[in-house]
């Protein structure tokens, strides 16, 4: 049976040059290099031997960079051709590395699967001009309303507010002066931009709260948040100025009744302070409203690496849901660290709900959306500028300027910026 001969030497001859009828299998070592930021050496070894075991040809070196001029180093090596096969990114920079970011195939993580299984604001950030996706989520993180339970229980308040004319009545009835009018324990932070860390995110949360417009805020409603925001630092009756300390070291040090900032701002308040006693619960809420923030880092895969296919296996493997919960118990682990990053899945919400620290921002995720006035991501670019435009309009109306006036300024400056950044 001469037919059936032919079959058997083409099989015998895929096996001896290594293929297979499912597809070709190379042995040829590759070695990716993997830039981030959050996770340490330590954590990331450990995802990489698990990662050996399923493609024991390929090779991940992780780097753990500095955030000061990474987005600057990053763009520059990548189109240096010397750069991270694959690499973490903040959600706010798509559009400034929108030629250095390759877009994910379908076979890696579909449309289709990033609406049934991501949050909706990581379906809307994370997608490039064309409508691709740039990028997968390591997390998911935003704004919690941190609340100091001494100073609580002292003032006879027993739960925490949850809209916005509650925490401004709780801030009132929790701020404390000397007998010369100045603030010895505040009731919240906010109203300024120097010292309230976070400013940008929490006045773009009001503005979005309101209805308001973060890209052109020459509306009403952004002017209406904005003098809402400023009036906490505001007048005789201020529960905030700018002669207390930074936010995080006024809460740490028990000089502050609550505190607007990210889960990852925990662990820096216990080891400040392990005898604190805080909570942490969601961001209020205008009434009948339901607006929330999102700031989180994402992975995605160099427009220029020759090893393509291999960093998006990686990609892919990130994202399974053993990753992800793996990354997030062995990150509480490090040193000076409390939880990991919050899962990016809906599917996951479950498993951190109930946590003391994360389980407000889970909560939160699902009606949480995004701006480039995200804090700390020292981008020295989208979000710094436009953050930068907004400062001054806090210090404007801090100086009695009309909001309106002031964010007339803030939306050139920001029509500018986003202009520059899109070329």
């Amino acid at each position: 049976m001469p037919q059936v001969k032919l079959l058997l030497v083409l099989f015998s001859t895929l096996i001896i040059s290594g293929c297979s009828l499912f597809g070709s299998q190379s042995d040829e070592m590759v070695t990716i290099k993997y830039w981030g930021l959050a996770d340490s050496a330590t954590v990331m070894n450990q995802i990489r031997q698990d990662y050996k075991k399923i493609k024991p040809n390929v090779d991940i070196i992780y780097e753990k960079k500095s955030p000061q001029q990474y987005r600057e180093t990053l763009e520059a090596q990548i189109n240096s051709t010397s750069g991270p096969d694959i690499f973490q990114f903040h959600n706010t920079w798509t559009l400034m590395l929108a030629g250095e970011l390759a877009p994910i195939p379908e076979s890696v993580i579909s449309q289709g699967e990033f609406k049934e299984h991501y949050y909706p604001t990581i379906f809307t950030d994370l997608r490039n001009s064309k409508k691709e996706f740039i990028g997968a989520p390591l997390g998911i993180d935003g704004l919690g309303l941190y609340y100091n339970e001494e100073i609580f229980q002292a003032g006879g308040i027993s739960t925490p507010p949850s809209s916005w004319q509650e925490l401004s009545q709780t801030a009132a009835k929790l701020t404390v002066r000397d007998t010369a009018g100045n603030i010895r324990t505040a009731g919240i932070a906010l109203g300024t931009a120097s010292n309230v860390d976070h400013f940008s995110d929490i006045l773009a949360l009001m503005i979005l709260q309101n209805g308001g417009d973060l890209k052109n805020p020459i509306d009403a409603r952004s002017a209406d948040a904005l003098e809402y925001y400023a009036n906490f630092a505001r007048s005789q009756n201020r529960v905030w100025d700018e002669t207390m300390p930074p936010s995080t070291t006024a809460f740490s040090g028990g000089s502050l009744a609550m505190y607007l900032a990210p889960s990852f701002r925990a662990a820096e308040i216990k080891a400040a302070n392990p005898n604190l006693k805080f909570k942490i619960t969601p961001i209020p809420q205008l009434e009948g409203g339901n607006v929330n923030w999102a700031s989180y880092w994402a992975v995605g895969v160099s427009s220029k690496t020759k090893f393509q296919k291999e960093a998006f296996e990686f990609l892919k493997y990130l994202q399974q849901d053993e990753t992800l919960i793996k990354l997030y118990s062995e990150s509480a682990k490090t040193p000076g660290r409390l939880v990991g990053m919050p899962y990016p899945k809906k599917s996951l919400a479950q498993k951190l709900a109930s946590d003391p620290i994360v389980g407000s921002y889970v909560v939160e995720a699902a009606t949480a959306r995004s701006f480039p006035m995200a804090s700390r991501t020292y981008d020295n670019g989208l979000n710094d500028e436009i953050i930068k435009a907004y400062e001054d309009a806090v210090n404007e109306v801090l100086k009695s300027t009309p909001a309106e006036k002031a964010l007339e300024k803030t939306a050139k400056k920001i029509a500018e910026v986003i202009a520059k950044f899109s070329q």
